[in-house]
C-alpha cells in the first residue's frame, strides 16, 4: 500500500464504520487510498458546539472481515495533533455524515 508523499501533519491509525445505506457509494467513489475528499469531526475539539473538522489523507486501507476499515490517516492540519489522540472518537463526512470511527493508540 502506497503512503502519501506528503511528509508534514499528524498521521494516525483509525479504525472506521461507514453507514450502509451509502456504504458501497462513498468506498468506491471517495473513501479509498491517495483520497482527500472525506473529513473527519472531532466532537470533542475545538470551541464550535459540533467540533470541528480535519481533511486528511487517507494512506492506507484495510478492509477488516467485520466489515469496518482500518486506515491510515495523514492529517495536514497542525491542530489535529491536540485532537486526533488514541481513543478519541469521530464522524466521517462526505457531504453529511456518513460513518464513525476511533483513533487507534
Amino acid at each position: 500500500m502506497a503512503r502519501s508523499d506528503v511528509t508534514a501533519g499528524h498521521r494516525a491509525d483509525v479504525q472506521v464504520r461507514l453507514d450502509e445505506p451509502g456504504r458501497t457509494r462513498v468506498v468506491a467513489g471517495v473513501f479509498r487510498e491517495g483520497s482527500r475528499s472525506a473529513m473527519f469531526r472531532f466532537p470533542e475539539a475545538g470551541e464550535h458546539e459540533d467540533g470541528d473538522m480535519f481533511g486528511a489523507i487517507i494512506e492506507e486501507l484495510d478492509e477488516q472481515s467485520d466489515g469496518q476499515l482500518r486506515d491510515d490517516l495523514l492529517f495536514w492540519n497542525d491542530l489535529a495533533r491536540v485532537h486526533v489522540t488514541p481513543g478519541a472518537t469521530f464522524e466521517v463526512w462526505y457531504d453529511q455524515t456518513v460513518g464513525e470511527g476511533v483513533v487507534l493508540p
